[in-house]
Parts: C-alpha cells; structure tokens; sequence
C-alpha cells in the first residue's frame, strides 16, 4: 500500500527535492502548506493533492482524516525556528515525521520532542545525505584508530543578496549560519570521527565563520562562507581535506533525498533524529562564542 505524506512548506527551496523523493518511493502527497501560494511544481508530481495558503485550514484537513485515510509522515520543510513546532504537530496527529535539518534551534526543545515521540509511538527523521555520499562512507570504513588526522575543510557555498532579507539570514529565524549551513558538515564530521571533544570560534558571521573542531584522532579546520569564491562568477567549494588528500562533500546525484527517504521508510536509524543530537548541542555551544 502507498505511503501517506502531507508535506509543510511546499513552496521552498528544497521543496521540489521532497516532491520527487516521495514519488520515486511510490508515496502518494495527500496536502500540502505554505503562506507562499507559487507551489505549481506540485502539478509535475501530485496535481491532485490538496493545497492549503492556511495553516489552519491544513490544521483542520489532516485532524479530519480518517483512520483508513489517515497520513503516514509528514515533511517538515519550513524556516527552521518553526522546525519544533511542525514536528510536535505532526506527532500529535499521529504521522511520523521527517524534518530537513536543523532539527530545531534551540536545544532546550529536545527533551520534550523526543518524551512526544515516545508517547505517541512514532518516529523523527532528519534527512542527512551525506551519510549516503559512497565517498564519505567508505572514508568512515577506512579511518584507523591509531592514526591522528590533520584536516581542512572548505565549504562555499554562494548566495546572493536577497539570503541577508530573507528568513536565512535572520539568525533568529536560522540560527545563523553555523545551523543553517554548518549542521550539515558538523553532524558529518561527528560522523566519521566521533565525538567533538573541543572547538575554537576565530569568525562567526552573517555570511561567514572559521574555526577548529578537535577529535581523539583528528584536527578539522574548517571555512564556512557565502561569499562568491571569484566576484565574476557563481563558484562553490565542498571539500574536506584528509591528509592531502581531497573528499567531495556534496550529493554528485540528484536523488539523494530519494535515497534517504528509501531508508528513512526501511527505518534506518541512522536517519533517526537522535542521531543528530552531538552536532546539535556542538553547535549551540559554538553559538554563544
């Protein structure tokens, strides 16, 4: 039987992404929710689902739905500061979740949402493709415990100006650019090396933040920025850097949403929420330097 999904924020910048996931895992979008009304690239995959401008209104359709048509998960894709808040509604609503990352930003929020989780016998995903990366992954294999890492990383990754007005660049809103764009590589890092024993914070701007992660077994400096890499064109830099030798950390497929919903619905707990805890409060103690 097809999975059930209603979806929040369908009309966002990863929003198509999430589209495509559920229809290439035979899943079925039965409403969707955003303020914004320009969603017509729901027609390309599910021109039947149901749109709400309204939240009350998606409130008011899912508490409707019966137990024989009642929604498996719902997608989590708004402003990250609303992130707690959708993930809690979804849960009450008896749907399993899946949330984009940050899972929230604010901390204090963990404890109530995974008591919430427990209660209602449903599950919090997060989608992290870059544990599905085959190159990051074989990395993780082959890492031994008795040698110590020298690494760098690099992560330009260019927005334009409307990203300083829009939500992202409010850091009330995102979080700022540490949980924003730095969760994704943090919570990786964590990953392949374990637990995050020390940091130093040397910039932590709107746009852009340096700094030193330290492991057991290795010593990750990493660059964080938005900025253009050359002022004449749009450039993107994702690498990490391992004793010379160099590691892409971007998804060189366009299904990596595909691949982690495919695992998320075969309940892989490494795309369980909790999985991302250590980044989370790694990132909240490097907020308040």
């Amino acid at each position: 039987m097809k999975k059930k999904f209603a979806l929040i924020g369908s009309a966002g910048f990863v929003a198509p992404r999430h589209l495509k996931a559920i229809k290439d895992n035979d899943g079925k979008l039965v409403a969707s929710c955003d303020l914004n009304d320009s969603v017509g690239i729901i027609d390309s995959y599910f021109p039947d689902s149901f749109f709400f401008n309204n939240f009350n209104s998606f409130e008011n359709f899912i508490s409707k739905q019966s137990n024989i048509n009642k929604i498996d998960y719902l997608v989590v894709c708004s402003p990250n500061y609303l992130h707690h808040s959708h993930i809690r509604f979804g849960l009450m609503n008896e749907m399993n979740v899946i949330c984009e990352k940050p899972l929230v930003i604010n901390v204090d929020l963990l404890e109530n949402l995974f008591s919430l989780e427990k209660k209602k016998k449903k599950r919090v995903y997060c989608i992290l493709q870059l544990r599905i990366n085959e190159e990051i992954y074989n990395l993780r294999k082959s890492l031994k415990e008795n040698m110590f890492y020298e690494c760098e990383l690099n992560y330009n990754t260019p927005r334009g100006k409307w990203y300083d007005y829009s939500w992202k660049g409010n850091s009330e809103k995102s979080g700022g650019i540490l949980y924003n764009i730095g969760i994704h590589l943090f919570d990786i890092l964590i990953w392949i090396f374990g637990e995050c024993l020390n940091f130093e914070i040397h910039i932590n701007e709107t746009r852009n933040a340096t700094g030193i992660l330290f492991f057991k077994n290795a010593k990750v400096k990493w660059n964080l920025s938005l900025d253009r890499l050359n002022k004449n064109l749009v450039e993107s830099e994702r690498k990490l850097i391992i004793n010379n030798k160099a590691y892409e950390l971007t998804g060189k497929f366009s299904d990596s949403h595909s691949l982690c919903y495919h695992e998320i619905l075969s309940k892989n707990n490494i795309f369980h929420a909790k999985s991302t805890v250590e980044s989370l409060f790694l990132v909240s103690k490097m907020s308040k330097i």
